[in-house]
């Protein structure tokens, strides 16, 4: 799959305040599927805001992640050791947090500086096209827990909970039109994740 700066910077909007319910690891099939909620106003009339979305990574080459803990007294951060059979179950013991940030996609190298030397797993799997990157933060307000994730992966699709497919130009476009209408103050475009507009 090759993309243009178009598709990251709307796949990066699309992902933007996205809640994160799960994330699974097929290693014998070199696939990450994410369950992620999503803002979104579809193109149809409807005033649904919020999406559920499930997010397939296919041709991963590579897992790392890192799960650590740190409160403002400790000089070191607390890095926890992380199965990736397990990996599901602690995401969603984040109570299903947004994904922090607002890049996403086939970020820098240096992206990561501040926490490749703290990590919980780096796994290689069997995919041999990992020409993308899908990098995503998840964090707590009361618990100073932190999970960083990198996925090398070679293609990626997206569909809806009811398992239909859903072209990533409508993925997209759903998000900007949503972005685009909480700039402008519209009332279907507010969620309480999100800052009002200045």
């Amino acid at each position: 799959m090759d993309w243009s700066d178009g598709h990251r910077t709307g796949l990066n909007s699309a992902l933007s305040e996205a809640t994160c319910l799960g994330i699974e690891v097929d290693q014998a099939a070199a696939r990450v599927t994410m369950r992620l909620d999503v803002l979104t106003l579809p193109d149809d009339g409807s005033n649904r805001s919020h999406r559920p979305v499930t997010l397939q990574l296919d041709q991963v080459g590579r897992i790392a992640a890192s799960l650590r803990a740190q409160s403002w007294n400790d000089t070191e951060a607390t890095v926890y050791p992380l199965d990736l059979n397990k990996l599901d179950e602690v995401v969603q013991s984040f109570g299903g947090a947004a994904l922090h940030g607002w890049e996403f996609i086939d970020l820098p190298e240096s992206s990561w500086t501040q926490w490749r030397e703290l990590l919980s797993i780096d796994t290689t799997l069997s995919g041999t096209d990992d020409k993308h990157l899908l990098e995503l933060s998840l964090q707590e307000g009361t618990d100073p827990r932190e999970l960083d994730l990198r996925v090398w992966f070679g293609d990626l699709s997206v569909t809806d909970d009811t398992g239909r497919n859903i072209s990533l130009h409508t993925f997209m476009a759903d998000s900007k039109r949503w972005w685009d209408a909480h700039d402008h103050h519209d009332p279907r475009a507010v969620a309480d994740e999100v800052a009002p507009p200045l």
